[in-house]
């Protein structure tokens, strides 16, 4: 460690905190998350300090002289939508509690007695906090004059500035309220005031030094305490003002494009170890954390994870359109994902016989629970299998690990869920036989389950058999709004894609019961699940 570097740990005053902001001592560097808090953590911050609860410390960094000129042109222009003054000399960076910074100095400084400017758009979007004394609790409110609200609904900055109060006593005597009513806004505004101004916050200052050392620095400190997530230090570690390359920024400008895929909300830790297993590094064989350290300063990480990046946005529209997994809860396995990632990365022009024998890996992996059956061994042959493929598509891509010995697909599942892997693997089949039956060649952005028969008032339950997948496609039924599909065995139209025979529609219309017609349903989907499987050559436990 730079010997010049020092830690030092402070506890301050809130206002402190604002004042600090308003000279331009408190700084955004580049490689920092964006802002992502929702009104729900806002909302949850300011109760914690209004009930006087620790709500963490701030990690701030002041980089040595070698490292601070790198920063100069490269740091964000806002905090809480208020443009970020010109720098001091003593400026320190914010490494960790952006979030909570954000939002304190978003809601608490007083836009009228401040000479900075703000993004008016954006505080109303995102900061426009009142404190609600009648019913005692903080709010979002979307009325952007202080002119329009109620005299009982308080702006948040009025709260610290100890002018604003006798501003606010005089309202209330010329208000139409009970003595009653005056003296409880007055006590709970002055309650609330002293608990936002004298709240203390703690935060740690690493002065000198790198970055990386920074990052260490805190990592250990911060071991026993919440972890610092590690896409932001992976930014931080690989920030390259340079080459327009920040690791968090990459990461949320490719989950904006997977939304169209229904794939946005995957976790950002999955997109990491899909970044690992590019380098050659198996993603479960040690301390992911460790081996992204390590990677991140390499020469050759902005090039890999970029390719990676896009490897990704391949691998998911293969498995949005080529097998129907509309979004990412009925992904199976995330390991899937991975693996089809490397695919696409190594294999730049993959030809159809790779293609097929890709599709048939991902149903056999996802219907025999492939990824749990074997312990972490086996899981390293059956990615070196994969590996063997990837290389030569005549390979077979699926480890077995006894020659001779099939995979078993346990029995059709009580219900469709998207907590079961044996459940996605059905409700997957039952789209694609959608997706084969009406020859979809169109895009398809997501389905709904449907009950083939509500169950308000009749006997039965949601089970497998009761539930049909549909999606709104040309020439198919349409399942609109309704809530419930039992119209559909009155038409004439083929429904066998949706497991409804002829049978199951004649049982209906000659009155037989729910249960017997669900019967009829369920051994349908048995019976056409069975054929998929064995011809996967796959053994298949009937009911």
């Amino acid at each position: 460690m730079n010997e010049k570097l020092q830690v030092h740990t402070r506890v301050r005053r809130l206002f402190h905190y604002l004042d600090d902001f308003q000279k331009g001592i408190i700084r955004v560097p580049a490689f920092q998350r964006e802002f992502v808090w929702k009104i729900k953590d806002k909302l949850e911050l300011f109760d914690s300090i209004k009930n006087g609860y620790p709500i963490g410390s701030i990690l701030f960094w002041r980089p040595g002289a070698e490292s601070d000129g790198e920063f100069f042109h490269f740091e964000a222009e806002k905090i809480g939508s208020y443009y970020i003054p010109t720098r001091t000399a003593e400026h320190f960076f914010i490494l960790d509690g952006y979030q909570r910074i954000s939002t304190l100095f978003g809601c608490l400084v007083n836009p009228y007695e401040t000479t900075l400017l703000r993004d008016n758009e954006e505080w109303q979007r995102e900061y426009n906090f009142i404190y609600n004394l009648r019913e005692d609790k903080f709010e979002y409110t979307k009325k952007g004059k202080t002119t329009d609200l109620e005299i009982y609904k308080v702006p948040l900055y009025k709260l610290v500035d100890s002018k604003e109060f006798f501003g606010f006593q005089k309202q209330l005597l010329k208000a139409n309220l009970s003595d009653i009513e005056v003296q409880k806004y007055i006590a709970r505004y002055e309650n609330l005031s002293a608990r936002l101004v004298d709240y203390q916050l703690p935060s740690i200052d690493i002065v000198g030094g790198t970055a990386v050392e920074a990052v260490d620095i805190f990592s250990r400190v911060n071991s026993t305490g919440v972890r610092i997530s590690d896409d932001w230090k992976i930014s931080a570690l690989s920030f390259n003002p340079a080459r327009n390359f920040r690791l968090g920024t990459e990461i949320d400008l490719l989950l904006e494009d997977l939304k169209n895929y229904n794939f946005g909300t995957i976790k950002r830790n999955l997109i990491l170890q899909c970044i690992i297993n590019s380098f050659g590094k198996v993603f479960f064989d040690q301390s992911n954390s460790k081996i992204l350290e390590e990677l991140a300063i390499r020469g050759d990480f902005i090039d890999i994870t970029r390719a990676t990046l896009s490897s990704i946005k391949k691998a998911v529209r293969f498995l949005h359109e080529e097998l129907w997994v509309l979004n990412s809860k009925l992904l199976p396995y995330n390991n899937q994902l991975i693996f089809i990632t490397d695919f696409f990365a190594k294999s730049l022009n993959p030809t159809n016989e790779s293609l097929v024998a890709l599709k048939r890996w991902f149903w056999i992996t996802s219907y025999s629970g492939y990824f749990t059956i074997y312990n972490l061994s086996k899981q390293r042959l059956a990615y070196n299998e994969f590996q063997y493929f990837i290389q030569n598509s005549q390979h077979d891509p699926v480890y077995i690990d006894k020659p001779g010995k099939k995979f078993a697909v346990t029995k059709i599942p009580i219900r469709i869920s998207m907590g079961s892997v044996r459940a996605k693997s059905l409700a997957l089949l039952m789209l694609n036989r959608i997706k084969e039956h009406f020859n979809v060649v169109t895009e398809v952005s997501d389905f709904k389950i449907v009950p083939l028969f509500k169950t308000d008032d009749r006997d039965i339950d949601i089970t497998t058999e009761n539930q049909v997948v549909v999606v709104e496609i040309p020439n198919g039924p349409k399942s609109g709004r309704l809530k419930e599909l039992t119209a559909w065995l009155s038409s004439n139209q083929d429904l066998s894609a949706f497991f409804i025979s002829s049978d199951v529609k004649q049982a209906y219309q000659q009155g037989e019961n729910f249960s017997e017609i669900l019967e009829k349903r369920k051994r349908e989907i048995i019976f056409i699940e069975k054929l998929f499987v064995e011809e996967l050559d796959m053994i298949y436990e009937e009911s």
